[in-house]
């Protein structure tokens, strides 16, 4: 049987993603989240009522988080990926990540 992996947890990474502009539409505001990966990516993204590391988040405004809640297919199968690579890379180049 696999060991089940352990979900990486820091809240001060999450909050550190919240105050970058959202990654899809680069609006900045107090709407902008950290969103956890969801989805068929499975064993990273969680799985059945478990949610991804907070490594694997990007920035997402109100109305864009909504959307990919919703299953905005353009979001989802083209963007997701780019979106958590270049907060992942910002948060290495500010040493938020080491």
């Amino acid at each position: 049987m696999l060991e089940k992996s352990r979900r990486w947890k820091n809240r001060k990474y999450l909050n550190w993603v919240a105050t970058l502009p959202c990654a899809h539409c680069k609006r900045e505001d107090d709407t902008v989240v950290a969103h956890h990966l969801k989805g068929r990516c499975a064993p990273y993204s969680g799985g059945m009522g478990l949610k991804a590391s907070d490594w694997l988040t990007m920035p997402l405004c109100y109305e864009c988080h909504g959307r990919m809640h919703n299953g905005d297919r353009d979001l989802i199968d083209f963007q997701v990926f780019p979106m958590i690579l270049s907060t992942l890379d910002i948060a290495f180049r500010e040493g938020v990540l080491k």
